[in-house]
């Protein structure tokens, strides 16, 4: 073989071993949060959980007594594409926050104050029908 086809090979085989690198390398598309404490803060946790269509709604609590509560709505489908869904939370005494529209990951969260108050928690999915909870976690 001829010095000039091996420093072919060698400049081929370089490239090709960089290009096998920095596909490696590479960093992965960015992705959500995946749990609901993450989203909320690490301050709360998970009270309770309904599935509605292609999601899943997640009430939770804050500890130490805050009186604090977060609503999350989580996809379970079309994750990575808008689709509409929709997380809501309000209080007996007509205090309300609600977060809804075509996100790619989840909607929320939604945090209300409710110092002895009960609260409703709400979500939707993907067929844009709403779930409520009855009244409860009075603080």
């Amino acid at each position: 073989m001829g010095e000039e086809m091996k420093k072919k090979l060698l400049s081929f085989a370089a490239v090709a071993i960089t290009l096998v690198a920095a596909s490696l390398t590479m960093a992965a598309p960015a992705q959500a949060a995946e749990s609901p404490v993450a989203l909320c803060g690490s301050d709360y946790y998970v009270l309770n959980s309904h599935g509605v269509s292609g999601a899943t709604v997640y009430v939770l609590a804050s500890q130490g007594g805050a009186a604090y509560n977060c609503v999350v709505t989580i996809k379970t489908a079309n994750r990575g594409n808008a689709s509409f869904v929709g997380a809501s939370v309000e209080t007996a005494d007509g205090r309300s926050g609600t977060d809804q529209g075509n996100f790619l990951y989840y909607a929320g969260p939604v945090r209300i104050s409710a110092p002895g108050q009960c609260i409703r928690w709400s979500g939707a999915g993907s067929n844009s029908s709403w779930w409520s909870s009855t009244w409860s976690y009075c603080n």
